[in-house]
Order: structure tokens, then C-alpha cells, then sequence
């Protein structure tokens, strides 16, 4: 983050949304798979971004929660007054101070169940997505206050990615809250049965001091102390220099705290065994899964080619946590489910290499044939360690499917057709056009600001067809994603789509405006393939992309709904041709259930 939350412009907070026509593509769920997403894993249930609104909940989703949870109304109004709290102090944050406080918007909710637990500080849905417990939203287990600031704490660690610095940003909200707040807060860290209450509570502890600090834009110092003032870290508070070893004592607690929740929950998963381990290979070796096992980079463990071979996966994975155990044989069965599902649907010589292969992720496509690997050693990931976390196996399902859809894509499976080429070149030509116009009607003193940008965009002749070309450079993955449609479950599909459909602004440059835009345009189409309700209600209420592009001026709405529009046209004239790949007319879901390596090892996945 560097100190400051990348700044995006301000829009009126009560503006009515605009009617952005819907792709040529998309369609609705059945009413009877309406929500099935949110409730697949027994040990966490997610209000999805579709569900949430400054008010709280909708009555659909809080009668869904009631039906499915056995939500107590006390529960349900404790949320909405959590959410509706959020959305009005981080509205007025942003207003006050725009470069250190995001604007609001909704992420999924995934709310750990209570009596469950699962990997700490993770997101299940990356870069949209706040964990919580259902605790956090009992009035005996928490408080509005608590609840409150614990959707700002895990907002901005979605930003920053660190639990410690998240505490230490977000320490000028406390400059904002009067003596009831502060009061209810402490009321609520005290009840709290959170992994991490420890830190709440610390927190807690100190807030008589934080409160009555400093800040340049909130409570700036009347008086120029003979030390100076302390800054807090990145957070913009200050204090007398006397508390600066108080804070540090603080920020040592966070860390303490931080590192128990993560310890207390790999402790569960500690006690490991030769016989798991010797399980895991011997299930390898007699059901042979296709796929390439590695462990670091480019070391082979296990050969589909070669199966007998199981020395070196024995000697990698001397002894494992059940669990953990038969968490890997699920992750290869479901590779080798939509492994052999594509390829019997091939009715065309295969390519023999593949160029340009990301070889990272929870899975990826051989470049040199045709074979997916899978990495017990990828970086960022504990898959020796800890069993894989809610949504990481159905993930796991669709990308596996969009490798082997790359692998149609290269082999020039998914274009195109010919008697349709003119309508292509058409909607390309539009598509440029746009382009022009979005920059020639721009604010003048963006285009001015951004004149570097410009200039690299129209570096192959013009600025439209530079943006145009954002586009066409994503199509081989949106031909990826249709074929992998093909073949997943509506469940594997839904995940795939809300871990692709998040903010631009945390991963691109903040110059990066009109690729943004463009970017956007793009990643709107993957929500008519998973079908997702309203999709550009979607899009605005989770990336603040009508504030950031519409409100504040950058485009206007009606050149908006043309981009998004042609984008969706040239996305609908792909086709895969049957000829060459001919998928199974219904989707398809292993059947994970069917693997149990060790009795008692945990409950089923959907």
C-alpha cells in the first residue's frame, strides 16, 4: 500500500445506478440453484456481494439465511446494522480524507460457522472477500461496534495483505468515534470469541489514548511539542513521543495474537503419520490419476507415464496429516476428473506444445504436452501442510478446465466462424472507434495528467486501437473460459467467476485509467457465463467502477453501455467447434465423497 490507499475519484453516494445493457450472453440461474453456491462447505457460508446494500442485507438473502442457518433475527439485525454503519463512516472517512480511506463498497462475507475452523487470514474469494465468524454477528459474542470496524480491518487487509498493518492504517477511525462507540467496541472485544480476540482486546485496552490523538485532516495538533509529534507508522496519527514504546507493546500483542490463531489452527492438522503418507501413494499408484505431480519448480515426484514409479513421491511425503492426505488425493481426483471428461470429448489431433504457459497456480498445463501439473511445493500455498481451505478445490475444478481450454484455444479450436467475420471486423472497428472517442471526450485535465499513458497506447497508430487491442489480447482466455464452461459444474463455474471479477485499482497502476476501463469492459463478460444476477449491479457495488469511471466524469454512461456492449459482441461470436471438441451435453462434478483415505478424516464437499 505504501502508506496510502490508491485514490479513486468521489461520486455521489445515493446516485442511482445506471442500466448498463446486459451481455448477449448472459442468463439467469434456476430458482432452485439460487444461493447453492453460498452454503457448499459445511464449515462456512458466504453472503455474496449480490446480497448486500448500504441498508444491510436483502430480505431475500436474510430469509435464505433463516431457511438454510437458522439465522435468529438478533443475528440478522446485528449485521444490518454493522453493514449499514460501515457504509455511512466509510463514506464520510473517504470525504475527509480521500488518499488514506477507501470509499465503501461489498465484498462476500465468508463467515466461518460457529464450532468450525479454518485457515486464518485468507480469502476464500481473492481480492473480494472479508473472513469473519458468525460469532462476529451474536450480540453475546460481539457488538454493532465490533462488528463494525471488523468489516474496515478486513477490508483493508484485502489491500495490504498484512494483519499488523491493517491494525496500524485503519488507527485514525478511532480519532472519529465518540465515547458510546468506543464504550459498545470494548463491550464487544471483551465477549468476542474471534481466533484473534486477543488483539480486538488489546486494542481495546488502549483506546483511551488512540482516541485522543492527533491527525493532520481529523484533529490536527495545536501545539508544537518540545520532542515533536510520533507518527504512528503509516496510519497519519500522532501522539506525544512518551507513547511511543506503548504502541510498540501494542503492535507486539497484534503479532502475538496473530500468531497463535494461525498456530492454534495448524496444531489441529499437526500430528502426522507414515501410514497417511503411505496411503497418499499408495492411492496414486493404484488409481493412477492424469496428472503430473511436482514438487519445487520443475521436479517430477510422479508420472502418470511411468505409474509405477512411486519412490520419489514416497521419499517427498515421508509422513502427512490425514486430513492433509486425503485433501491432496481429492485435488488430483478432480484434476483427473476434468482431465479425462476433456479429453474424450477431442475429435482432433492434439497440439504438441503450448507456448506461453504461466506455470504457477493451483494448477497448470504442460508446455510440452498435453498434461496438467500440479505442485505439492507452489509457493504461497501449505498444501503439505494444511488441507486445502473452503473453495480452493472447486477453484482448483475450473482452472484445470480453462488450461485445457487454452489448450483448445492454441489449437484454434474456439474462433470465429467464417460466415460471421464481417460481423467480427465490424464490432472490432466499433470497438477501436470507442476507444478514440473515450479519450477524445475525457476531462482535459485527465488526458493531460495521463499524457504518457496516452502516448504508449497509441504507440501502434492509434489510442483506440491500443485500448481495442486490451481487449483482443484477453480473448484467447475468454475462448479458455468458454470451453471450460463447457465442462465444469455450475459450482466450479460460479467460483471461477467471482475470483476473476474484482477490483482493477488494487492490481493495476493508478495511471493505468482507460486500460482499466477497458480491462473492465472484458471481465464483465465472465459474469454472463456463470450467469450471475444483475451483473452490473454486481460489478459497481464490489470494484466502484460507476464512482470511479462515471460519477466522477471519466467516460459518459452512454459511451459506457457502447464499450461494454461491443465487448459482449465480440465475446458472443466465439463458438467452439463441435467438430473438434464436443463436451458432454450436461456438467459434471467428481464425486470427492468417494475418496476416504482414513476413516473419520472429515465431511464430505459438495
Amino acid at each position: 500500500m505504501n502508506g496510502e490507499v490508491k485514490r479513486l475519484p468521489q461520486g455521489a453516494a445515493d446516485e442511482t445506478p445506471l442500466a448498463c445493457p446486459p451481455s448477449p450472453l448472459n442468463h439467469r440461474f434456476v430458482q432452485s440453484q439460487r444461493w447453492q453456491w453460498c452454503f457448499v462447505h459445511p464449515e462456512i457460508f458466504v453472503v455474496p456481494i449480490e446480497a448486500i446494500s448500504p441498508d444491510g442485507l436483502s430480505a431475500e438473502f436474510a430469509a435464505e439465511l433463516k431457511r438454510r442457518r437458522g439465522a435468529s433475527p438478533a443475528w440478522l439485525e446485528l449485521l444490518d446494522a454493522a453493514l449499514g454503519s460501515y457504509w455511512r463512516r466509510a463514506t464520510d472517512l473517504h470525504q475527509r480524507a480521500p488518499r488514506q480511506w477507501l470509499p465503501p463498497r461489498a465484498q462476500h462475507l465468508c463467515i466461518v460457522a460457529r464450532g468450525h475452523s479454518v485457515r486464518p487470514y485468507f480469502q476464500p474469494i481473492r481480492h473480494a472477500s472479508w473472513l469473519l465468524c458468525e460469532d462476529d454477528f451474536d450480540p453475546d459474542t460481539s457488538s454493532v461496534e465490533l462488528a463494525t470496524y471488523l468489516l474496515f480491518h478486513m477490508e483493508r487487509m484485502g489491500w495490504c495483505g498484512e494483519v499488523v498493518a491493517a491494525f496500524e492504517e485503519n488507527l485514525s477511525y478511532w480519532i472519529t468515534r465518540n465515547v458510546d462507540e468506543l464504550e459498545d467496541f470494548r463491550a464487544g472485544a471483551k465477549r468476542s470469541t474471534r481466533p484473534d480476540a486477543l488483539a480486538f482486546r488489546a486494542l481495546a485496552d488502549h483506546l483511551d489514548w488512540i482516541c485522543r490523538a492527533h491527525h493532520p485532516l481529523f484533529r490536527p495538533p495545536t501545539l508544537a511539542l518540545p520532542g515533536g509529534w510520533l507518527q504512528l507508522g503509516r496510519s497519519g496519527v500522532l501522539v506525544p513521543r512518551q507513547y511511543g514504546r506503548t504502541y510498540e507493546s501494542l503492535q507486539q500483542q497484534w503479532v502475538a495474537s496473530a500468531r497463535k490463531a494461525v498456530e492454534r489452527h495448524e496444531r489441529v492438522f499437526a500430528r502426522k503419520s507414515r501410514a497417511a503418507g503411505r496411503a497418499l501413494c499408495d492411492w496414486v499408484a493404484s488409481q493412477k490419476p492424469r496428472v503430473l505431480v511436482l514438487g519445487k519448480e520443475h521436479e517430477v515426484l510422479w508420472d502418470p507415464e511411468t505409474p509405477n514409479n512411486i519412490r520419489r513421491l514416497q521419499a517427498r511425503i515421508l509422513q502427512l496429516a490425514p486430513p492433509v492426505a486425503e485433501s491432496i488425493a481429492r485435488d488430483l481426483a478432480v484434476i483427473d476428473f476434468h482431465s479425462q471428461r476433456f479429453l474424450a470429448a477431442v475429435r482432433a489431433p492434439l497440439p504438441e506444445r503450448v507456448d506461453g504457459v504461466d506455470a504457477s497456480g493451483l494448477a497448470f498445463l504442460c508446455s510440452d504436452r498435453p498434461l496438467i501439473a500440479y505442485r505439492l511445493l507452489e509457493p504461497g500455498m501449505q498444501r503439505l501442510r494444511l488441507p486445502a481451505p473452503p473453495y480452493e478445490r472447486l477453484m482448483l475444478g475450473a482452472r484445470t478446465a480453462h488450461e485445457w481450454g487454452h489448450l483448445a484455444s492454441v489449437a484454434g479450436w474456439v474462433a470465429v466462424a467464417k460466415e460471421r467475420s464481417e460481423e467480427w471486423q465490424s464490432a472490432y472497428a466499433e470497438l477501436v472507434e470507442i476507444g478514440e472517442q473515450v479519450v477524445r471526450d475525457a476531462p482535459s485535465g485527465l488526458v493531460r495528467a495521463l499524457s504518457d499513458e496516452i502516448e504508449r497506447l497509441g504507440a501502434n497508430g492509434s489510442v483506440g486501437r491500443g485500448l481495442a487491442e486490451i481487449v483482443l489480447a484477453r480473448m484467447p482466455d475468454y475462448q479458455a473460459n468458454l470451453v471450460a464452461r463447457a465442462f465444469l459444474s455450475p459450482l466450479e463455474l460460479e467460483t471461477y467467476v467471482r475470483n476473476n471479477v474484482t477490483c482493477l485499482a488494487q492490481v493495476m497502476r493508478p495511471t493505468a485509467v482507460f486500460q482499466r476501463l477497458f480491462r473492465h469492459a472484458y471481465e464483465f463478460q465472465y459474469l454472463a457465463l456463470a450467469g450471475i444476477d444483475d451483473a452490473w449491479a454486481y460489478l459497481c457495488a464490489s470494484t466502484w467502477f460507476d464512482r470511479e469511471f462515471i460519477h466522477s466524469g471519466v467516460v459518459k454512461a452512454s459511451l459506457c453501455e457502447a464499450l461494454f456492449a461491443c465487448v459482449g459482441r465480440l465475446c458472443a461470436l466465439q463458438a467452439i467447434d463441435s467438430a473438434k471438441l464436443l463436451p458432454a451435453p450436461q456438467h459434471g462434478q467428481v464425486g470427492i465423497g468417494e475418496i476416504n483415505l482414513f476413516a473419520g478424516s472429515g465431511g464430505e464437499e459438495v
